[in-house]
């Protein structure tokens, strides 16, 4: 690591458990340089903690532990632009209605454009770049063992490897491709919003009943973004209007937890319920995909993704990709199946319910058969359904041998007036008698 940036920070709160908070982090490779020829990258780590307190002040945060909400990593590719750049400074103001608003901004005032800055301190921007092709990411962090369950993202051909610390902390070490995820854009006019009930009702429920208002009635334009994770009602009413962005980048993402929108699914299966360690990931490049694990059903692990059904220029299919890692375990947890080896397929299945040939697909298990790793590739869009499906041969089972019983035979025995039968393999007459 070259440094880490200068940022607003939280202060550790060891009463509640709340670890101290940084700032963005500048590392240089030694071997493998970027797009731009750069041999410098940025890693972002956002987690964001939650707190319901019963009371004001130190009453309420006494009595209310905190929970760990959401988690998001990321490394980009950076230049190290010099200009007219500086650290952030929080800042509170008052509202012509006497209000307060809370935010961030720069500490001068006459800073050049932030538009393509990932962060900036003083003199300097992150300018965001590309990935070189082919470079692989391996991050390695230290979780405690309260983020546990399913992570996601943007990356591909993922392995995945995870070690305990101690009875607390997790050493979890992620590799993979970064992964093209292009974006979309669209525009409506507003005269054509009564006509369009989807859309229109769709941006009602985005800029509530004040703010539709006051677009309707303004001579300018409003510009909305939303969030890729787990927004499938959006995407399908906005499909209609989209076309694919151009001028995007590859993207190593991996997040757990709620997504920025707020949206956390919940699995419904008790195999995904274990709050003691990781249990999977799973990744793509749609433009919309879920949060969650995949659900099981119909003797299947499916998980659903969106995404426009051309690139920008309205002719080249957009192709998918689908990672899923998952513990050994939790599969067998899920199908019932014992320790012995199990067989995979990944198929691709579109809304209609038909399936597609895939270009490729690939199943294989760690060498201490403790991660199950599968994927897609090249399938195509709207809305398809990837689903894993699992198989055991079930095992026979031989039954024992019987057991020959040796034949016997009977004797009789006498003394004196005394007679005995004694019946055995080989019969013997006991001590004082004769056979007869």
């Amino acid at each position: 690591m070259d440094h880490e940036v200068r940022s607003l920070t939280t202060p550790a709160d060891v009463a509640l458990g709340l670890p101290r908070g940084g700032g963005p982090s500048l590392w240089k490779s030694a071997k493998f340089a970027n797009k731009s020829g750069n041999f410098t990258y940025g890693v972002i780590a956002r987690v964001v903690y939650g707190q319901n307190r019963e009371a004001v002040g130190a009453a309420g945060k006494a009595n209310a532990p905190i929970t760990l909400t959401s988690m998001n990593l990321s490394v980009i590719p950076v230049t190290q632009k010099a200009g007219k750049y500086y650290p952030l400074e929080s800042y509170t103001s008052v509202n012509p209605d006497g209000g307060a608003t809370f935010g961030v901004r720069q500490t001068g005032n006459d800073y050049d454009n932030l538009a393509d800055c990932a962060w900036t301190e003083l003199g300097f921007c992150a300018k965001y770049e590309d990935f070189a092709d082919n470079t692989r990411v391996a991050l390695t962090m230290r979780m405690g063992a309260e983020m546990t369950g399913w992570l996601y993202g943007r990356m591909k051909d993922v392995d995945v490897k995870v070690d305990p610390i101690d009875a607390k902390n997790n050493r979890i070490k992620i590799e993979a491709l970064p992964v093209n995820a292009p974006g979309a854009f669209g525009y409506i006019k507003k005269s054509e919003l009564a006509s369009n009930p989807k859309i229109d009702a769709r941006v009602r429920l985005s800029s509530g009943v004040f703010g539709y208002n006051m677009m309707l009635q303004s001579e300018g334009s409003i510009v909305d973004g939303y969030d890729p994770v787990g927004n499938f009602e959006d995407f399908a009413a906005f499909e209609p209007i989209l076309k694919t962005k151009a001028g995007y980048r590859a993207q190593w993402i991996v997040s757990s937890g709620a997504s920025a929108n707020g949206y956390q699914a919940t699995s419904g299966n008790a195999c995904f319920d274990d709050k003691t360690q990781l249990l999977g990931i799973v990744t793509t490049n749609a433009m919309v995909y879920s949060p969650s694990a995949p659900e099981f059903k119909d003797g299947a692990l499916s998980y659903k993704v969106a995404g426009l059904h051309f690139m920008e220029d309205g002719k080249t299919l957009t192709r998918g990709s689908y990672d899923l890692a998952i513990r050994s375990s939790v599969a067998r947890c899920v199908y019932g199946f014992t320790s012995a080896p199990f067989q995979a397929s990944v198929s691709v299945i579109n809304a209609d319910g038909s399936e597609q040939i895939i270009g490729t697909e690939t199943v294989r298990e760690d060498a201490k058969r403790e991660w199950l790793f599968l994927s897609a590739k090249n399938f195509t869009f709207s809305t398809p359904t990837i689903r894993v499906k699992l198989t055991q041969e079930k095992q026979a089972v031989v039954a024992p041998a019987p057991v020959k019983k040796a034949a016997t035979k009977s004797i009789t025995c006498v003394k004196g007036k005394l007679v005995k039968k004694v019946t055995a393999v080989s019969p013997k007459c006991p001590t004082g008698y004769k056979k007869k």
